[in-house]
């Protein structure tokens, strides 16, 4: 009897020697943490705030430490020193001790520098006085353990929707604790939720199938019918009740879906995210969270034909919320045979004609505010297939066309101010140049930095429209020198300014006609769609065509672009074809008439007609070739440094119409003569040619001819040997 009496007592006391040295000194109050206040001297204060207070301060959600039920707590900061001697130290990892008297730790959950929240990860710290002296330290520790919880406070896991769903019972982070059975105390930093990375897969392990335990910081997993138990370390599992209360469910990460039995796909938003479609006319979306029942990433479609295939088809499923692509995706389309795809039981899709593939993710496609038949749609996401070799060095484009821009608009400047150039042919080039220059600066602009979407959208229209344009006043130059040598049966007095105001008016019509009914066809195709290949989606993705050139969407750009203006090129060729014909034609008739009024007249006449030939033909090479290379383009795409070269030719455009249209000794004297720096009199005649046509005069030269050739040799002495006007007032 005295023997278990002494037994008895030994056991008493040494649970009292060891309920001393587990006491844990906590320097806030139960649910309480730490808050850092750090003044601009640098100096800092602690205080305590519960997490209700300070998601009501900060607005952010925070989590207190979590003490076994099986340790003694004690409260309060160091009693020996003020707050101004508190100096904070860093834990010794995962282990604190118990011995430390003037001494307390807790968690430090947000920090306020100078009256701004600073981002800080919470973190477990000891405070002590500063000049305490080193004390005794004994064998008594406990350890820390790092564990999350899937869903906040109150909040219970959705296993069929993947989501967070509130509950009204208290389950917080000590319930979650309690769940955990440990052989010895611990303290628990409790954090909430979990992100995979992008090449890990999400899996939902049920307490029902896997036998799961906790010890320390990782969760152990055994499926039931597997023999092979798998380690979740740190940051790689969270655990929380299921919403219908059957128990528990771990949600891990894992770079291998296979090793729990789990079929692996690809979700192209977060796990309880879907896409919600921004653009109600395209495909454009981006990732929500899930708000009711009627989203649940329903994968059905795709599962079925699988589970009716394999009879072994795994029930768990592998989720892996990315897909990196280095050109591009698109959105497949069921109405599209080109888009038929299907999953392979290893969890890659097959698409038609292509190759299988992993990188890829399937979605839910909320709808339901654009009011279609298909509120939501489930659909998958894939790739381009392919790398470029070379990358568009957009910084480049830029200068470039800014280039191109600068000289079509000098071009515009000039031939709107020299009143000698307002003929008939020169008001087309006016035209010209003026669309060109509206098409090359918005497209500077977008080559330079990105647009907000309501102006991408505007200056896709502006530079279509432009380009459209361009094309049309080329059409018409085609026209204009055509039909000017196809009608010269016999010879005919000089074109009174009349009829060519007429004829102009009529060129206009045409022209802008073409280009605003092409330009308001698209938009209203655009803004209320009737079929995927009429969608041009300007400024979706892009401030042009919202579809990848050379793919399968890609039918609008070929429809309002690629082929109209093909045709016109093509017909601008046919028409330089023909009118080279009429020319020698002419030029034979020409050289038959004898000299006089009426021959003379002829001459000059042919002579500029001929001349406006050679410039149309000019432009097209400059316009209507590159432009015929660049749809090559839709054939081959190899190799890339050659099409780069064509890209570059294209965005000197502008430098080279400048060239061709400006940098001509005609010209060049008279700018001179406007701006007052030429000393030698210039033909009256080549300031109005127009002044010819009442067919009086019976010598002299054409208005076509360069100037040069109605300076005498005299004149041509004293042009080298005389310094001009300006330079003398230089």
């Amino acid at each position: 009897m005295w023997l278990s009496i002494m037994c008895l007592f030994a056991l008493i006391s040494a649970n009292s020697v060891s309920s001393e040295l587990t006491v844990f000194h906590k320097c806030c109050p139960e649910n309480q943490s730490l808050v850092k206040i750090t003044n601009v001297n640098e100096s800092s204060i602690y205080q305590c705030e519960s997490r209700e207070s300070t998601n009501l301060k900060y607005e952010i959600s925070t989590s207190p430490l979590i003490i076994s039920d099986d340790i003694e707590v004690s409260y309060g900061m160091p009693a020996e020193c003020g707050e101004e001697d508190i100096e904070e130290l860093k834990t010794e990892g995962m282990v604190v001790s118990t011995s430390q008297h003037n001494s307390c730790y807790d968690r430090i959950v947000l920090e306020i520098r100078d009256g701004e929240l600073i981002s800080n990860i919470p973190k477990t710290v000891v405070l002590k006085c500063n000049f305490n002296e080193t004390e005794n330290a004994t064998e008594s520790v406990l350890h820390i353990d790092r564990i999350r919880k899937c869903c906040p406070e109150n909040h219970a896991y959705d296993t069929i929707n993947n989501a967070c769903i509130r509950i009204n019972k208290d389950i917080d982070e000590k319930w979650l604790v309690r769940q955990i059975k440990s052989a010895e105390p611990r303290i628990f930093e409790v954090d909430t939720g979990i992100h995979c990375k992008g090449t890990q897969f999400s899996i939902d392990l049920m307490s029902e199938e896997f036998s799961l335990h906790i010890y320390g910081s990782s969760l152990f997993a055994l499926r039931k019918t597997m023999t092979r138990e798998q380690r979740l370390g740190e940051g790689e599992w969270c655990m929380d009740r299921r919403k219908d209360n059957t128990g528990l469910v771990a949600r891990v990460c894992a770079n291998d879906a296979t090793l729990f039995g789990a079929y692996p796909i690809r979700k192209c938003c977060p796990v309880g995210e879907h896409y919600r479609v921004r653009d109600c006319k395209s495909t454009r979306s981006e990732c929500v969270p899930n708000t009711d029942y009627e989203i649940t990433f329903n994968m059905s479609i795709y599962l079925d034909p699988l589970r009716e295939k394999y009879k072994d088809f795994p029930d768990l499923l592998g989720i892996r919320t990315s897909i990196i692509c280095q050109i591009g995706k698109y959105v497949t389309r069921k109405e599209n045979w080109q888009d038929q795809h299907s999953l392979n039981l290893d969890g890659t899709m097959q698409q038609v004609g292509n190759r299988a593939q992993d990188n890829y993710c399937v979605e839910e496609f909320d709808r339901r505010h654009c009011h279609d038949d298909n509120p939501i749609e489930v659909a998958a996401v894939f790739c381009f297939l392919g790398a470029p070799e070379l990358k568009k060095n957009f910084y480049l484009s830029f200068v470039l066309i800014t280039i191109s821009a600068v000289c079509l608009g000098l071009t515009f400047l000039v031939y709107v101010s020299l009143p000698e150039l307002r003929n008939l042919h020169g008001r087309t080039l006016i035209c010209h140049s003026g669309t060109m220059l509206l098409a090359f600066s918005f497209l500077a602009r977008v080559q330079y930095d990105r647009v907000e979407d309501h102006l991408c959208v505007f200056f896709g229209y502006m530079i279509y429209f432009g380009f459209v344009a361009a094309f049309a006043w080329l059409n018409v130059m085609c026209l204009d020198i055509w039909w000017t040598f196809g009608n010269v049966r016999t010879v005919h007095p000089l074109r009174k300014s009349g009829a060519d105001r007429r004829r102009f008016l009529w060129y206009s019509l045409y022209a802008w006609s073409f280009a605003i009914l092409l330009t308001l066809t698209m938009f209203l195709l655009d803004k209320y769609p009737v079929a995927a290949v009429l969608d041009a989606d300007i400024g979706v993705d892009f401030c042009w065509f919202g579809t990848i050139q050379n793919s399968n969407s890609d039918w609008p750009h070929y429809i309002f672009f690629v082929i109209p203006m093909g045709l016109v090129t093509c017909i601008n060729f046919v028409l330089w074809v023909l009118t080279a014909r009429h020319c020698a034609r002419v030029k034979s008739e020409v050289h038959r008439l004898q000299a006089g009024s009426v021959g003379d007249r002829a001459k000059r006449r042919f002579r500029d007609d001929r001349a406006k030939y050679i410039l149309t033909g000019k432009l097209w090479v400059v316009m209507g070739a590159g432009w015929l290379v660049e749809m090559l383009s839709t054939l081959t795409t190899n190799p890339r440094w050659f099409w780069e070269i064509i890209d570059r030719i294209n965005e000197l455009q502008g430098v080279f119409i400048f060239i061709i249209l400006i940098m001509k000794p005609k010209l060049y004297y008279l700018i001179r003569k406007r701006l007052g720096c030429s000393r030698i009199p210039i033909d009256t005649r080549l300031e109005k040619p127009d002044a010819l046509k009442n067919g009086t005069s019976s010598s002299g030269r054409t208005s076509s001819t360069f100037l040069s050739r109605t300076i005498s040799t005299d004149e041509r002495t004293n042009l080298r040997t005389s310094l001009p006007e300006c330079a003398k007032k230089a």
